[in-house]
């Protein structure tokens, strides 16, 4: 089984933001005359009481400004977490969101598969997700032919 973070992944009561920018992407906010909504990364920092890492990070203009801590037990995991964080927070605005190069409801931060199960499971699940995409691109491709032959 993968290893688990000592803290949890989301928002502590008081986060502490430090450390510099590592970072960040603005998407447009629709329904709101396009203003921008920014999300910033800010670099993993260890936590000396714990040993554990902690990655900062904020979503600006979905309101009140908003500061997370993701953590993990390095500073890898705690980036991931992050990113995981910001997909979740955004999901309920996705529909009136856009980035500049995505399609509509697409912000560019995927679903990661969980790990927590074990590497046979994880390993089952990237199968499905690699036949499912050779699967399409594969249909894409026929159609393409397709299309050209026209």
């Amino acid at each position: 089984m993968a290893p688990r973070a000592k803290k949890p992944t989301t928002q502590k009561d008081k986060p502490q933001v430090r450390g510099p920018f590592i970072a960040e992407r603005t998407l447009t906010d629709i329904e709101r005359d396009g203003s921008s909504v920014r999300i910033r990364i800010r670099k993993p920092r260890k936590d000396p009481a714990t040993g554990d890492y902690s990655c900062s990070f904020s979503i600006e203009g979905l309101g009140a400004q908003r500061v997370h801590d993701a953590w993990g037990m390095d500073s890898m995991q705690a980036l991931q977490n992050a990113f995981q964080a910001i997909r979740i927070e955004l999901a309920p605005h996705a529909h009136r969101l856009r980035w500049a190069g995505g399609q509509d409801g697409w912000l560019g931060f995927p679903k990661v598969i969980p790990d927590i199960f074990g590497p046979s499971f994880t390993q089952r699940l990237e199968g499905l997700v690699e036949r499912e995409t050779h699967r399409f691109a594969r249909r894409l491709e026929s159609a393409s032919r397709r299309t050209r032959r026209r």
